[in-house]
Formats: structure tokens, sequence, C-alpha cells
């Protein structure tokens, strides 16, 4: 079964969850949660060293593994466009939203969009953006760790596609959808099931410890983009003033649910808060303006999740479901601009191989390509000399061959493959010789035939009696029709402007019958038998007249149009009885 891995990499803690199985049914094989070592004089290397020994002790899958960021990193927009699709809002995304992020260059960003709604000619986009230098930072640590993140994405995103997986979200109901992370709160609107709004709040579980940043040439990493993110030291809090800075920090945060409540254009109204993440006391089963805060457990009963605590899991596990092809939202953030780390690395070993088994697959084929060219010169040499035989004869055995008298150039050829061993075509195969032997036999024949009149290149042109005759044979083939013909003329007509030659058959007749409804009908019978024939070509109705007395019609200048090279192909071998089965 497929297997896959979401690791949340924050400023000070991470997760990560394996997943077995497929986006319906899966199960949680490996977790693991835990926090980066501080102090020390290279931040990074000390966090791939966490991350690779987590990911050497669960053995997680390295070959289906997405990594998401703090939603701290981001700023979100609302956008609407005037077109719809995809294509084209990938083109222009980054100019759109360029106004509204005052706060950095855009070419410093990456930009990523997620569709709320659309129609024919516009939609709405969620747009979210991030540093491109906090996206290489992760990178980097990644990199270090032995990891290679098929994708990152934001917490935000990786919580939808947790709760939409697990159903929490429907139709009929609106909610909102909260993790609360090391330094920073990620909140989103959901109503009917989708996607109505995101924003980050820059207060966490951990804000209260004042960071002490270290020195930036502390870090050894070769690019100049990857900033020092994990490089700070906790201010040591006596309990009271902890305790304090916590109580802060809820109230804020309820605040501003409170705030993301009240400003919320849902077409339901917001009936429970799920929260995930990072514990703050108090905080689950409480309520904000009426409304109620649970916990977002998003696991089977019988998942393989930890009995408490699971509530960090949240993320990761829905990066992993996404990476199984679960989830509502697919963002990317390393859509642009940023190396794919080991990229050539991944495919080095199998391209070798390939291209190994490519090499002896070739080896293979030349040594049996080079047998049967063999093993057909061999043949072809037999043939040759015994079709030169046939052809030429030979004095010395007094037998006169086919070709009598043999024409100069072909006995000469011929005589080069004679004696043992013989000269030969140094320029031709055995085969290509017998070719070319036939090439000079065929130009012989079209000589002569040249010479006799034939191929001549001047198309006769098409007889008027036979067409003539032609139509009239169809008149004559039913007993039951009584025509007059009072007037018929035939005139060949040359074919232009891609037209063939044709020949034209103009009618002045009478269908006589018991009435000039069934002369008519004797009419109509008579045009059907003429469209039934190889031959026709063009039918052109013409009114009729009745009689006096009623007792049939009269047609005045028919044209029918004929192909008579049509009638003389059909009755060439092998189109006789089709011909005849048609007549």
């Amino acid at each position: 079964m497929a297997r896959s891995c979401g690791i949340r990499i924050g400023p000070r803690r991470y997760e990560l969850v394996v997943l077995d199985g497929s986006a319906k049914k899966h199960r949680i094989t490996a977790y693991r949660s835990g926090e980066f070592p501080l102090g020390g004089d290279d931040p990074a290397e000390d966090a791939a060293r966490e991350l690779r020994a987590a990911a050497k002790a669960h053995n997680i899958p390295r070959d289906a593994v997405a990594a998401v960021i703090d939603s701290g990193h981001a700023a979100f927009r609302r956008l609407t466009l005037p077109i719809s699709d995809r294509s084209k809002i990938d083109q222009v995304i980054k100019f759109e939203v360029e106004g509204m992020l005052p706060q950095w260059n855009i070419d410093d960003v990456v930009v990523d969009y997620h569709v709320l709604s659309q129609d024919e000619n516009s939609c709405q986009v969620l747009v979210s953006a991030v540093p491109k230098q906090d996206l290489a930072a992760i990178i980097a640590i990644c990199e270090r760790a032995g990891i290679e993140p098929l994708e990152i994405e934001l917490e935000s995103s990786a919580l939808v596609n947790a709760a939409t997986v697990s159903e929490i979200c429907h139709v009929d109901d609106a909610q909102l959808l909260v993790h609360v992370s090391d330094h920073s709160t990620s909140v989103v609107v959901m109503d009917a099931g989708e996607v109505r709004e995101m924003r980050v709040i820059h207060i966490g579980a951990l804000t209260h410890d004042v960071a002490q940043h270290g020195a930036a040439e502390d870090l050894d990493v070769e690019d100049e983009e990857v900033e020092e993110t994990l490089d700070f030291i906790p201010e040591e809090l006596d309990p009271a003033e902890r305790a304090r800075r916590i109580d802060q920090a809820i109230k804020r945060i309820r605040r501003e649910l409170g705030r993301t409540i009240s400003a919320a254009r849902t077409l339901h109204p917001i009936d429970a808060i799920y929260v995930c993440g990072m514990e703050l006391p108090g905080l689950i089963g409480s309520d904000v303006q009426d409304v109620p805060i649970y916990l977002l457990d998003c696991f089977d009963e019988d998942g393989g999740q930890p009995a408490d605590g699971f509530g960090q899991l949240v993320v990761p596990y829905g990066s992993a479901v996404r990476q199984l092809g679960g989830g509502l939202m697919r963002p990317s953030l390393r859509r642009e601009e940023l190396h794919y780390s080991g990229a050539f690395e991944r495919i080095e070993f199998p391209l070798a191989v390939a291209c190994l088994l490519l090499f002896a697959f070739l080896c293979t084929i030349n040594i049996l390509q080079n047998s049967e060219r063999h093993s057909l010169e061999v043949v072809a040499n037999r043939w040759l000399r015994t079709s030169n035989f046939n052809m030429v004869g030979s004095l010395a055995k007094g037998r006169a061959g086919n070709l009598n008298p043999a024409p100069d150039d072909i006995k000469a050829y011929a005589d080069l493959f004679e004696g043992s061993p013989p000269a030969g075509d140094s320029d031709r195969t055995y085969l290509e010789s017998m070719r070319y032997v036939l090439g000079m036999i065929q130009t012989k024949i079209l000589g002569l035939q040249r010479e006799l009149g034939k191929d001549s290149g001047i198309d006769q042109p098409q007889s008027a009696f036979v067409g003539t005759v032609l139509v009239l044979s169809v008149l004559e083939s039913n007993p039951a029709w009584r025509p007059s013909i009072r007037s018929v003329k035939g005139a060949y007509q040359l074919g232009q402007r891609g037209r063939e030659d044709s020949v034209k058959v103009t009618l002045d007749l009478t269908f006589f019958a018991g009435s000039s409804i069934e002369a008519t009908q004797h009419y109509e019978a008579f045009r059907q038998a003429l469209e039934s024939k190889p031959w026709f070509v063009d039918f052109t109705e013409k009114k009729s007249e009745s009689i006096d007395g009623g007792k049939g019609i009269n047609i005045q200048g028919l044209p029918v149009t004929v192909d008579v090279s049509k009638y003389f192909d059909s009755l060439r071998p092998g189109r006789v009885a089709q011909s005849s089965k048609r007549d």
C-alpha cells in the first residue's frame, strides 16, 4: 500500500506523521513530536540532526514527504480576476497581487492561490504569499537532514485538508478551524464545506518566551537567502510572569477569534470552533460569542493516533493525507524560482541502470541484426545468381535466357556476379543488387511501351455513346415502366477545377402509366436506379408536367451526368463480381 509522510517544521517544535493506505482508508503507522535543540553554535544543523534522527527512527517514506511551515510567514489576500482559465491565472497572479503586498518586493515572494468561486468570465481567489528566504531556510534544513519534501505548504492549508477528510465540515453549516503553533495561530473560515477566508494571528503557544537572537554569521549555510529561523534562546521567566503572559496570549487569541466571527461573510451561521495544535489552558471547552470551542479530532477511532496530545498531529496528518490524494486544497509553494533539491540525485541511479539496460539491449539487437544480415546476403547471392542465369542464359551450356537477346547493360551487370569469388557490386548489397536489376528491367519495359504508343500520357475522351447507352439501359431495365423518349443527347465534358471528365446525357421523355401519381413513382424509381450505379455522378431534378388525361408525366431536358471510366473500371478482373452484384 502507499505510504506518505507529513512534517510540520516550526520555529521551536516539529511533528511528523506517517500514513499507510489510501486517501479514503489509511492508518497512522508512526508519529513523533519534539523540540529543536536550543543554544547551540549552529541551530540549523542542530535542527537538521534532530529531523534526521526522527526520520531514521520511524523509517519515513522519503519519496513521499511534504513539509508544513508556520503560517506566520505568510500573508493572505482575497482577489477577484476577470478570467477563469487557470493557466492564465498563473501568468498574472503575481502582477495582480503586487499592489496588495506593500511590505514585500514581489520578486522576493512565492505566490500561490486557491479558487474560492468562479464562473465563465471571472473568479475569486484566495492568495497566499510567502518570502522566498523563509522557504529557502526550511529547504536548507531538510537538505541537511537528508529529506527531500515533494511539496511545501502552510499550516492553514494542511489544516483544511485534515478537516475535510474527517468530514467535520458539511454543506449546511459553517465553522472556524484553528491551529495554535509556536508563535502564530492559523484561522480558516469554512462555509458549506468550502474555504471562505484565511488569516493568521501572530500569537502562539510559546509567544510568552522572549527570543534572544544570535549572530547570523554563526550559521554555516551556503545560500545567502537562508535566514536564521531557529537561533533564539528563551528568556527564563518566573512562574507568575509566565502564567500572566500565557493568559494575555489566550485573551488576545480569543479576542481575534471573536473579530473573525463578527467579520465572517458566510451563508450559514458559524456554529463551532475546532482547535488543534499546541494546547492553551482553558481554551478548549469554552466559547467565543456563544460559539463553542471543540478539539479538532480528525482521526478514526482506531487510526493509530495517541490517546492524548493528538491535536499537535492534525496539521502533519493533513499534509500526509494530501500526498495520498485526499483533501480539498492543492497548495504549491515550490512552484517558482526554488531549486528542487536533489532532483538529479533522485534519478541518477535509476537512470544509470536504465542506460546499462538500454546498452545491453542495443548490443543484443546489433548481434541479431548482423547474423540475420549475413544469412540474407548468402540467400540473396544464391537468388541473384539464379535470377541472372534465367534472364541472361549461358552460351557455354547452350541455354538461352528469358531475355533474348538480353540488353547489354543488364548482361554486363549480371557478369559481375559470375566467377568464384564474384566481383559483385561494391556500392550495393546483394538485396539492393536484385532491386537494381529489377529497376533496369522495368525501365526497359516502359521504354518498349512508349515505342508501341502505350502510356503516352494522353487520355482519350470519354465516349458519349457509351454514357448514353448506360443511361438508356437503366431506363430499359424495368419492364413495368412505359417510357417514351422524344429526344436524347450525349456530350463529353472536360474535367476542370479538380473535377473528373464525364459525359452529360440530356433526355426529353414521357412516363406513361395509369395515373400521373403512378408515373411519378416510376420516375423516382428511375432516379434511384441511376444513383445505385457506380458510374453515376449527378442527377438534376426537373419539374414534371402531367399529360392530358392524367395518364403520365412529361420531363423536359432531364440532365444525367455519368463517369464512363468508372464503368470500365468495374469490368476489370476482380471487380466483375461486385459490379454484377450492384447491377
